[in-house]
């Protein structure tokens, strides 16, 4: 055999045993290690649709660089101390966050409140309140207002809703 034909064959039977390995005709990607029970950030076969990452593409979040990060914290920073005092006081619906937030001088198109969503079977939203803060280019701070804490992260806003997911159930 030639040089060329020679490593036709390896080419040729390397392919062959992938094919063979991953089943079902699918490749094994080289160096992906061994095959996770599911992926991350799924739930086990068969709790989910067949099509479910594309039928929650939508939420898909713009990653930040770190210069969008660091603004994301300064923000955070600033916002966090001023809910603790609210949620002390004890006045922590969605028109006292929206205030508050207001207050700090947040322009109204870069805030979003809204009340807490209503949890199982019980039809009452939980006190509180859900906020979103956008800040350019595709910043968010998202976060809660409840009776026992205050919590907010800094994230990527998502091209269909902003920075607070729409309630869609």
């Amino acid at each position: 055999m030639t040089g060329t034909a020679t490593r036709r064959a390896i080419v040729t039977i390397g392919i062959t045993l992938l094919l063979a390995a991953g089943g079902c005709g699918r490749p094994v990607p080289v160096g992906s290690g061994p095959p996770t029970a599911y992926p991350s950030r799924s739930l086990p076969p068969g709790d989910q649709a067949a099509n479910n990452a594309d039928n929650n593409g939508w939420k898909q979040r713009h990653e930040l660089s770190p210069q969008e990060r660091a603004a994301g914290r300064t923000i955070k920073d600033r916002v966090v101390p001023a809910l603790e005092k609210l949620r002390r006081g004890g006045d922590i619906g969605p028109d006292a966050v929206a205030r508050t937030l207001h207050g700090l001088g947040f322009a109204t198109d870069d805030v979003q409140v809204t009340a807490m969503r209503a949890l199982g079977a019980d039809p009452t939203p939980p006190p509180g309140a859900a906020f979103g803060i956008h800040f350019p280019d595709r910043g968010c701070v998202v976060g809660d207002v409840r009776p026992e804490r205050v919590r907010a992260e800094v994230t990527g806003s998502a091209a269909e809703f902003g920075c607070l997911e729409p309630f869609s159930h």
